[in-house]
Formats: structure tokens, C-alpha cells, sequence
């Protein structure tokens, strides 16, 4: 597997730096929710994974690139990607759930990090994986966060999935995490969020919530990052 590059840590990368808002205290709390229910929360994923959307994802992929799933959660996702032939680094804030994604994945570099100061290098990955990465954010926190990310990757697949609507941290209660706090964005937002960061062959779908409930809308958009010295 290629090696993903590392920038020098810096104190208290994990949670909070100087020079950006902290995590607001219904994002931690989600967090913690991960970190008590990961194991249940891996296993009710098992037969609800995007499979046909990860083979996608991994045609436009080049071979041995590396590519970011952020918020990769206990790895249900990570392992598709790998087993579609890419070589996926997972991200993510729950212990608990990096847990259980290293027994899923012992060998698999896995960091843990908050998604708007991951320790990575400017355009380290050849694609970026944001499977429902952003429901716990405010929306004020999407557009930085997202333009955090994009500048690690070089090239390659952008996927973003989300749930529809305009929830900011909006209290539910999920039957695996119990109460958590979710937010959603419209089709026509994501789209302009990745159009406006260079995402080019947009497609964005409307599709059911794979998860928990079948009529509540999901947003999932798929392109391609193409560096202007690329073009």
C-alpha cells in the first residue's frame, strides 16, 4: 500500500486548536454516542452499505492511490473501498468507533482527528469519501470543513451522501445511538459546494435513507477533482 503523508502534529490536534472554532457540544455528544453504541452501530450497517456507489467511486480511482474516507466511522465503508482496489486511510473522532473499525481492519491506517484539522499534507489522496461525514456538524460548519478537506486531494472521485433537508443539529433518536443530533442540506446546496471547489461530472441523486427509514430523502453526489495543471 502507498504511504499517506502526515503533517507534524500539533497540540491538541484530537479536539481543539488555537486557531478554529471548537466543536460545538451536539457534535461531541454525537461523538460520544459513536463511542458507547460503536459495535452495535457497525453490525446494523452490515447488509446497508453503498456497495454499488463504492464501485463507482473506485472506477474513477486511479490504481494504487490512496484515497480519504472521512468520518469513516467503524469501517463498513472502509472495507468496500478496499476491497474494490483502492487503498482507503479512515478518519474519524470516535474511539470507539476506530475501535471497532482496527478489529474490522487490523492492519489499515486508521488517524484520529476532527474533519476541519486532519494531519494530512496538501494533496496526499487521489479521491475523498464522505459517507454521511458532515450529519453531525452544524451547517455554518459544512463549507469550511469541505474546503478543508479538498485540499488534500490531488485528483480523483469526490462522493458525498447527506441527508436531505435543512436539520442543523437537529435532536433525534436513532434506534442504534440513541438521542444524537443530525443535520441535512439540499441537492442544490451540495451540489454548488462541490461544484464551487473544483468537483467537475457532477451527478446528484435523490435516493431513500438505506439506513432507518425509507421515505426520508438522501442526497448523494458523485464527480471528479481535476487540478487545473491536471487538465
Amino acid at each position: 500500500m502507498p504511504t499517506v503523508s502526515i503533517a507534524a502534529p500539533h497540540e491538541g490536534a484530537a479536539l481543539s486548536t488555537d486557531d478554529r472554532t471548537p466543536l460545538d457540544e451536539r457534535t461531541l455528544a454525537s461523538v460520544a454516542a459513536y463511542d458507547e453504541h460503536a459495535g452495535a452501530y457497525q453490525r446494523s450497517l452490515r447488509l446497508k452499505r453503498p456497495v454499488a456507489d463504492v464501485r463507482r467511486f473506485a472506477a474513477f480511482a486511479r490504481r494504487d492511490d490512496l484515497v480519504l474516507d472521512a468520518a469513516c466511522g467503524p469501517a463498513n465503508d472502509l472495507r468496500l473501498l478496499r476491497d474494490a482496489g483502492v487503498h482507503p486511510v479512515g478518519l474519524d473522532l470516535s474511539m470507539g468507533a476506530l475501535a471497532e473499525a482496527r478489529m474490522l481492519l487490523p492492519r489499515h491506517p486508521l488517524v484520529r482527528a476532527p474533519l476541519d484539522d486532519p494531519p494530512f499534507r496538501p494533496r496526499s489522496f487521489g479521491g475523498l469519501w464522505l459517507s454521511s461525514a458532515f450529519t453531525h456538524l452544524p451547517r455554518a460548519a459544512w463549507r469550511s470543513t469541505f474546503a478543508r478537506l479538498i485540499e488534500l486531494v490531488d485528483h480523483g472521485p469526490v462522493y458525498l451522501s447527506c441527508l436531505r433537508g435543512d436539520a442543523d443539529l437537529e435532536a433525534v433518536d436513532d434506534p442504534v445511538l440513541g438521542p444524537i443530533h443530525v443535520s441535512g442540506a439540499s441537492e442544490v446546496e451540495i451540489e454548488a459546494l462541490l461544484a464551487t471547489h473544483g468537483v467537475t461530472d457532477l451527478t446528484v441523486e435523490l435516493r431513500p435513507d438505506p439506513i432507518h427509514d425509507r421515505r426520508r430523502p438522501w442526497v448523494v453526489a458523485l464527480g471528479r477533482l481535476v487540478r487545473s495543471l491536471d487538465r
